[in-house]
C-alpha cells in the first residue's frame, strides 16, 4: 500500500470515528439528566480541555500562547467562548425537544457557515441559495410536528446551537496552523469550560442536583472523552487535510445515527413529518456544505 493511500484510509477512518462519536453524544446527553445542562456542558469541556494538554504535554508541547500575535490569542478566546454557548444551547435543548429534533437542527451549522462565509465577502452560489431554500422548508415541516411549546423553544435552542458552531469555525480560520492541534483544542475547550462556569456564577444556577449519581458522572465522562477528545479530534486532524465540505459530512450524517441510537436505547420515536423534514433539512444543509471549502486553503479550514 502506497504512503498516500494508507493517509487517505486513515482519513476515512477518522470521519467514520468522529460520525460514530457524535451520533452517541445526543443520546448520552439526555442519559446525563437530571444533571444541570450547564453543570454537564462545563465538565464535558473541561474534561476535554484536560485530555488535550495531557496529550499535548507527553508530545512535549509548551501550554504557553506567548509566541502569537494578539489577534490569533483573541481569535482562541472567542472561539472558545462560541464553543462554550454551543455546547451550553444544545444541551438544554435536549431537556426541551427529542434527541432526534435537537440533532438534526443543531446540523444546521453548515449552512450558517456558509452565511456567515457570505458576510465576510465570501462568493455567493446558487448551491448556497438553493440550499437554504430547501432547509428552511424541511425545517419548517419538522418544528411544524411539534406538540408543545417546550418542544418549540427546544428546537429554537438547537438552531441557536447549531449558529454558535457555524461561528466557532469561521472564527478559527486560520488559528489552525498557528499552533499543535493538542495545544489548540485544549486551550479552546477550557475557555469554554471557563465561559459556561462563569455563566452559572452569575446566574445562581444549580451546579448539582441529589438526584444526580453514577450514571450521570458516567455520561459527562464519556462526553469529554468520547465525542470530545476523540470525535473532535479525528475531526479536526482530518480538516487538515480536507475540505470544510467534506469534513462537514460527518455532521451532516450525525442526526441519522443519533436518531437510530434514540429509538434504540430510549425508545422516542419519530413520525412521517420528522422524517420527510429532517430529510429536507439534511439535503438543504448538505447542497449548502457542498461548495464551501473548495480549493481553499490550508489555513482556511476547519480548526
Amino acid at each position: 500500500m502506497t504512503e498516500g493511500a494508507s493517509h487517505s484510509r486513515r482519513l476515512a477512518a477518522s470521519l467514520v470515528v468522529s460520525w460514530l462519536l457524535f451520533s452517541s453524544a445526543a443520546v448520552v446527553i439526555v442519559i446525563a439528566a437530571p444533571a444541570p445542562p450547564a453543570t454537564v456542558a462545563a465538565s464535558r469541556v473541561a474534561i476535554t480541555a484536560l485530555a488535550w494538554a495531557f496529550i499535548a504535554r507527553l508530545r512535549g508541547s509548551g501550554l504557553g500562547l506567548a509566541g502569537l500575535d494578539g489577534r490569533t490569542r483573541w481569535r482562541i478566546w472567542i472561539s472558545g467562548a462560541l464553543l462554550g454557548a454551543h455546547f451550553s444551547l444544545w444541551i438544554l435543548s435536549l431537556t426541551l425537544t427529542s434527541v432526534a429534533h435537537g440533532a438534526v437542527l443543531v446540523g444546521l451549522q453548515t449552512l450558517f457557515a456558509g452565511l456567515f462565509g457570505l458576510a465576510l465577502g465570501d462568493r455567493v452560489s446558487w448551491r448556497l441559495v438553493a440550499g437554504v431554500a430547501v432547509a428552511l422548508l424541511g425545517t419548517a415541516i419538522l418544528t411544524g410536528s411539534d406538540a408543545g411549546t417546550a418542544t418549540l423553544l427546544g428546537d429554537g435552542l438547537a438552531v441557536l446551537a447549531g449558529a454558535c458552531s457555524a461561528a466557532y469555525l469561521v472564527v478559527n480560520r486560520g488559528v489552525g496552523h498557528a499552533l499543535p492541534l493538542p495545544v489548540l483544542l485544549a486551550w479552546v475547550n477550557a475557555v469554554a469550560a471557563l465561559t459556561i462556569a462563569g455563566w452559572i456564577l452569575l446566574s445562581a444556577g444549580e451546579i448539582w442536583v441529589p438526584d444526580a449519581g453514577t450514571a450521570e458522572v458516567l455520561a459527562i465522562l464519556w462526553l469529554g472523552l468520547g465525542p470530545g477528545l476523540l470525535g473532535h479530534g479525528s475531526m479536526n486532524w482530518a480538516a487538515r487535510s480536507l475540505p470544510v465540505h467534506v469534513v462537514s459530512l460527518t455532521v451532516l450524517l450525525e442526526p441519522a445515527g443519533a436518531a437510530a441510537l434514540a429509538w434504540l436505547a430510549l425508545g422516542q420515536p419519530f413520525g412521517w413529518e420528522e422524517v420527510v423534514g429532517a430529510a429536507l433539512l439534511l439535503v438543504g444543509a448538505g447542497v449548502s456544505a457542498s461548495d464551501q471549502g473548495r480549493g481553499a486553503p490550508p489555513d482556511e479550514r476547519s480548526a
